[in-house]
């Protein structure tokens, strides 16, 4: 299970501040931008996406990026 950071306090204009920690693993620097998703696969739990990240997901379209993300099994079956 990756770490927990916080609490982080939402401030009334609801937005919140990510751990120096967590950015520096995720290369992001003051200023960078950032998508924010419902996660899949965490019921209440979100996704923090980088713009570089939704660029790439757009040039290669987002369902392969899905695709192949399943079980090789599956996508030999796909192949059939």
């Amino acid at each position: 299970m990756p770490e927990l950071h916080g609490p982080i306090k939402i401030t009334a204009s609801r937005q919140i501040g990510l751990p120096k920690a967590m950015t520096d693993q995720l290369h992001l620097d003051p200023g960078d931008q950032v998508y924010v998703m419902l996660s899949d696969t965490e019921p209440g739990g979100l996704v923090i996406v980088p713009l570089e990240r939704v660029s790439e997901w757009i040039r290669l379209g987002r369902a392969a990026e899905r695709q192949d993300s399943r079980d090789p099994a599956e996508r030999m079956e796909d192949d059939d």
